[in-house]
């Protein structure tokens, strides 16, 4: 591999006019975390290409496999041939490559110039923007596992007990005591956040890696946990996240994070009057020994 890498990774590569290419499905979370990375510093189009996925691809497309052989997204190949996955390998190339005050077009009068770095100045404020990423990616949105019935703590909201058209058989959740706590997790990692982020956005006055890693997880959080659980409308609430709620309402004020909130919105709300959250559903009116409402 090593030999096929480095004649990919040769300067002529670049000559040829290649762009970079980010493999994106418009109701992925981890996916819309690089979207809004792109919106927010704009002017890029002319370095990176987004080839937008649709569900099938995820689980069965060779297209994607060509890619991240794990066969998840986000996906992404560099102008010179390296294929990367992973949202935070992806956006720290993104970040190092192209972003705010790297010589690069999105620190340009062609782009959004007013945009500033979400990379904060202090080694504190650094440190502890990448802990809310990390407690993100580790305890919510991944795995840490590739084999069959292994999943991401969010998962519990939507897949299936039982193959189906949205849940292959390699990814169903028939447990129902591992859903539940699952389901806690979430719970006491959205309690933790409640009590640390600085406010008005995580990390402070300024949008950072943060705000653009949660607030896409968070939608799923916003539509499923009261629908198919029965929590209270979360991030639309006062009494027990008030300020995950203040939170909230400052990201959606930006017309970025707007856009792919009514994308990955529109899209679970399709999914929703399709049946695809019902059998989760049942499975918690058919488990009521186990806790499903936490707020």
């Amino acid at each position: 591999h090593s030999s096929t890498a480095s004649t990919m990774s040769t300067p002529s590569a670049k000559k040829e006019g290649r762009k970079c290419k980010f493999y994106d499905v418009k109701h992925s979370n981890n996916s819309a975390r690089v979207r809004l990375w792109l919106r927010l510093h704009g002017g890029l189009e002319d370095h990176v290409e987004t080839v937008m996925l649709g569900h099938d691809d995820l689980d069965q497309g060779e297209k994607l496999a060509k890619i991240n052989p794990l066969k998840k997204i986000p996906a992404f190949q560099t102008d010179t041939g390296l294929n990367l996955f992973e949202s935070f390998v992806i956006i720290s190339y993104l970040e190092d490559r192209f972003g705010v005050g790297n010589n690069s077009p999105s620190s340009s009068s062609t782009a959004t110039g007013t945009m500033p770095r979400l990379m904060l100045d202090t080694a504190e404020d650094r440190a502890f923007v990448q802990l809310l990423v990390r407690i993100h990616d580790i305890y919510i949105s991944s795995p840490n596992c590739s084999q069959p019935h292994f999943s991401h703590t969010q998962g519990c909201m939507y897949l299936d007990p039982t193959p189906t058209k949205y849940t292959p058989a390699r990814r169903t959740m028939p447990d129902p005591t591992v859903r539940a706590a699952k389901l806690k997790e979430i719970y006491e990692r959205l309690f933790w956040l409640e009590g640390i982020i600085k406010l008005p956005f995580m990390g402070g006055d300024r949008i950072t890696h943060a705000d653009i890693t949660w607030f896409p997880t968070c939608i799923f959080m916003e539509v499923l946990l009261p629908y198919v659980f029965g929590w209270a409308p979360i991030f639309h609430e006062t009494t027990h996240f008030p300020r995950l709620k203040e939170w909230f309402e400052n990201c959606f004020g930006n017309e970025h994070f707007r856009s792919v909130r009514r994308e990955i919105y529109d899209v679970l709300m399709q999914q929703r009057q399709d049946g695809r959250f019902d059998a989760v559903r049942e499975v918690a009116r058919n488990n009521s020994e186990l806790k499903w409402v936490y707020i």
